[in-house]
C-alpha cells in the first residue's frame, strides 16, 4: 500500500496564514473590548455625581393621620 504524499509546504503556509488571521481576530477583539471598558467606566463617572447627591424627599400634601 502506497502512503498518501504529503504537501509540507501547503500546510506549512495554510498553518502561517491562519495564525495571521487569527492574531489579527485577537488585535481586534481587544481593542473593542478595551472600547467597551473605557465606554462603561465614562458611563459610571457621569452617574456618579448623581448619585453623590441623592434626590430630596418629597413630602406629602397632607400628612397621614
Amino acid at each position: 500500500m502506497n502512503r498518501a504524499k504529503v504537501d509540507t509546504q501547503r500546510d506549512e503556509r495554510a498553518k502561517r496564514e491562519s495564525e495571521i488571521v487569527i492574531a489579527a481576530e485577537r488585535a481586534a477583539r481587544e481593542e473593542k473590548t478595551a472600547r467597551l471598558k473605557a465606554l462603561r467606566l465614562a458611563a459610571q463617572a457621569a452617574d456618579e455625581p448623581s448619585s453623590v447627591n441623592p434626590k430630596p424627599n418629597r413630602r406629602h400634601a397632607s400628612p397621614k393621620r
